[in-house]
């Protein structure tokens, strides 16, 4: 079921286990202006899940902001043929001859630039993602870039603490190391998204961040300020 967050923004939460760490997933709908739905990180589209998308308007946008995130991106362009796809480069190369298929750039695009931000973050060579910033309800969207786990399982608070995520909210370890040598490029990008004045974290996966979103995001790269 969908879940109200604010006036116009709303999420799915859906379980997702991978190698017995329940990372969970999570879409998320933004109402825009003009009453069409932006449909961030789709996952399974249920009959009653699309019923109640049709219940709230037209779903016009549909985007995989990471490279992870189209495991059930045709059930939803099958669902909603009529919807444009706006996808990172590595996914949009896959469905370049879908008409209304676009491949996302750094900055917004009319007709969603007036109410949705966002940037093509830059976090080495093996993770691409575009993070987004709804300035209605001062909400940010991250894909994998950073996330909390809080699952009590064995393999997930191991694999949280191996890679720094347990209970906090951080990016992954492994992005310090894919980005030796390009911490300039990193920094530009947290400098980027900390100009937005975002209360709300709503990550793909994990827990969200309810509250002061921009100190918690910024305390999560504050290694990143020193970095050359």
């Amino acid at each position: 079921m969908l879940q109200r967050v604010d006036a116009h923004l709303w999420i799915a939460g859906d379980p997702l286990r991978v190698f017995g760490i329940e990372l969970g997933r999570r879409m998320t709908v933004i109402a825009l202006p003009d009453g069409s739905l932006f449909v961030h990180s789709p996952w399974e589209m249920t009959p009653e899940r699309k019923r109640r998308l049709l219940d709230l308007g037209q779903v016009r946008y549909i985007v995989a902001p990471g490279r992870f995130h189209d495991l059930y991106l045709e059930q939803a362009l099958e669902a909603f043929p009529q919807a444009e796809l706006h996808a990172i480069p590595s996914i949009f190369r896959r469905f370049s001859s879908r008409p209304g298929a676009f491949p996302l750039p750094d900055r917004a695009v009319s007709p969603w630039g007036d109410a949705i931000d966002q940037h093509a973050f830059r976090a080495g060579p093996f993770h691409s993602e575009t993070v987004f910033f709804h300035r209605e309800s001062r909400s940010l969207l991250p894909a994998d870039l950073c996330f909390r786990l809080e699952g009590r399982g064995p393999m997930t608070r191991l694999a949280g603490h191996g890679f720094g995520v347990h209970q906090r909210f951080s990016p992954t370890r492994d992005i310090r190391l894919w980005t030796l040598g390009q911490r300039r490029l990193l920094r530009a990008s947290v400098e980027r998204v900390l100009e937005w004045p975002f209360e709300r974290i709503v990550p793909a996966h994990g827990e969200m961040i309810r509250e002061n979103g921009r100190e918690v995001f910024e305390a999560a790269f504050g290694w990143v300020s020193g970095s050359t």
